[in-house]
């Protein structure tokens, strides 16, 4: 009798431990299963987040651009006593923002090919300072409706430029210290020789324009389905431009400026 009670003690604990087994096992995975939703909602928090940024940036720069815009119109009202009359909208057609835009991408693609990263950081001071003002339609002068003749000499500088940046920078401009440290170089290189040569004379308003963020620049390149809401007015210069790409391929030139590019640098 004894030894069956042992037996029977034995084999009750053996059936507990497996209970207990069976038991850890499941809260091993009701675990596995709440980090799992952890990690999800942490996810959706962190992209909350970035776009909450992104956005409080951009409000940011547009009121700094204004309260910049601002203190240029008082000080020149300092100068001259005289209030300067308001810049009148001049319309522009689909066709013109069009070209005008094609003509930036072409030049764009020419300088910056293999170099994806320079073209992002350059894209960050374009769209608000050349981009955003074609296709509001605001000042006619930055409308471009054949490809100048300075191009060939922009792309020309802009390869040396690329050239340039690569020796000076181990990394990728978009790893964060990288972009902090050219991010302004290449914004003064845009200001004060590329667009001066694309159009022929310096725009005092580049001075006060701010390139966006390397935030803002990494969510213009890989969310191209949040671009309509985040960057709506670059994305509708570029929905024009796929709208009539064909067209203004042949009036503005560029079949002929990008054929003699292709030529030369074979």
């Amino acid at each position: 009798m004894p030894a069956d009670n042992l037996i029977y003690a034995t084999n009750s604990m053996r059936s507990s431990v497996s209970s207990l087994k069976k038991k850890l096992s499941n809260l091993k995975i009701q675990f596995e299963v709440f980090d799992a939703e952890i990690a999800r909602l942490e996810d959706k928090f962190d992209k909350v987040l970035t776009e909450s940024e992104i956005y409080k940036t951009k409000l940011e720069r547009e009121v700094s651009r204004e309260v910049r815009r601002l203190e240029k119109e008082l000080e020149a009202l300092r100068k001259t006593g005289e209030f300067k009359e308001p810049t009148q909208k001049t319309s522009s057609t689909e066709l013109s923002v069009s070209s005008t835009i094609a003509i930036i991408e072409s030049t764009l693609r020419l300088i910056c090919e293999g170099a994806d990263d320079f073209r992002l950081i350059s894209e960050a001071f374009l769209f608000p300072a050349v981009i955003e003002r074609v296709v509001k339609g605001t000042e006619e002068a930055y409308l471009l409706d054949e490809v100048p003749a300075s191009a060939h000499i922009v792309v020309k500088r802009g390869r040396e430029y690329v050239a340039w940046v690569r020796s000076e920078y181990e990394t990728h401009l978009t790893d964060p210290e990288a972009w902090d440290s050219a991010i302004l170089e290449v914004t003064n290189w845009w200001r004060n020789d590329a667009l001066p040569l694309l159009y022929g004379s310096r725009d005092e308003e580049w001075d006060i324009d701010m390139p966006l963020t390397l935030a803002e620049m990494l969510q213009w390149r890989d969310s191209p389905a949040e671009r309509p809401i985040l960057f709506s007015s670059v994305f509708d210069a570029y929905e024009l431009y796929r709208l009539n790409k064909d067209t203004v391929f042949e009036t503005t030139g560029l079949r002929q400026f990008e054929l003699k590019q292709f030529t030369h640098y074979q």
